[in-house]
């Protein structure tokens, strides 16, 4: 069975490649500007992930707001309308955030969501529109909340940021001390977790996180006690104070909890990229 995957200079598109078979990936670009031949795939039996968005490095760009919203939401429609309605799907796997729970500390699947900012805005409206397709379509689907994600070419997240701090001896920004909780759960982690969700049906939403929350003071510190000291200089802005998944659902669907801690990530990376210095 062929997985096409939406979006293709995504950081967990290219990972997905490397562990799904007979997977294509299609870019966002070429969707929108009406360059994909969707004819190719008429009579093959279909997975689609969609991971199309804006870039994560310009999530508070609005310099182009029709470019923010082809890419975010309008390639996912493109696709359902030349593709989905009319194929024998058997799995959507729309890639949402944690960030449409908004201020919410406990993060459950039932609960409703509250989108605070433009990026988790559009998230939520991506879910509904997949949500809604699929009912009518009788399409099985899994809108996935991915927590923080980090590892493989990440460049973005913080965790990328402090080892790059460390590497390059130079400062890191941190906001209100570090004292956020987050919950960071590693790209391959997730990619093993999609690929038993192509294979799980009735499982229309699933967070993805490790459940346990850690403060960026906290990893500072245990670096600090591994002899990796981190420069840091604080800036202070507003932010959810703590966003932690309840994945007892996860747990359930994927019988695991052997998930990579990101403290030790993040030192054994530093280390062996100081040996390479």
């Amino acid at each position: 069975m062929k997985t096409l995957i939406i979006g293709k200079s995504s950081n967990l598109s290219i990972r997905l490649m490397n562990f799904i078979e007979d997977a294509e990936l299609l870019s966002t670009r070429d969707i929108c500007n009406e360059e994909i031949p969707w004819k190719s795939y008429q009579g093959k039996e279909l997975n689609i992930i969609f991971n199309n968005f804006q870039k994560a490095t310009m999530l508070n760009d609005l310099t182009s707001p029709v470019n923010y919203i082809k890419y975010s939401i309008l390639a996912t429609s493109i696709v359902l309308e030349n593709l989905a309605k009319h194929q024998n799907i058997n799995k959507i796997i729309y890639t949402s955030s944690s960030s449409v729970y908004g201020n919410n500390i406990f993060c459950k699947e039932s609960d409703d969501i509250k989108p605070i900012n433009l990026h988790a805005s559009l998230k939520a409206s991506n879910e509904r529109l997949i949500e809604q397709f699929c009912k009518l379509n009788n399409i099985d689907y899994t809108i996935t909340r991915v927590f923080n994600m980090y590892g493989g070419d990440d460049e973005f997240s913080i965790v990328s940021k402090i080892i790059n701090s460390y590497i390059n001896n130079e400062v890191l920004n941190i906001a209100n001390h570090g004292s956020a909780i987050r919950d960071f759960i590693h790209i391959d982690d997730v990619v093993k977790i999609y690929r038993d969700i192509l294979t799980i049906k009735n499982l229309p939403i699933l967070n993805i996180g490790s459940g346990e929350g850690v403060s960026i003071k906290n990893i500072i510190d245990y670096l600090k006690l591994n002899n990796i000291n981190i420069k840091t200089t604080n800036i202070s802005r507003s932010e959810i104070k703590m966003s932690t998944a309840d994945n007892d659902l996860l747990l359930k669907s994927i019988k695991t909890n052997n998930f990579t801690k990101v403290e030790d990530y993040i030192l054994k990376v530093i280390q062996q990229k100081s040996k390479d210095f």
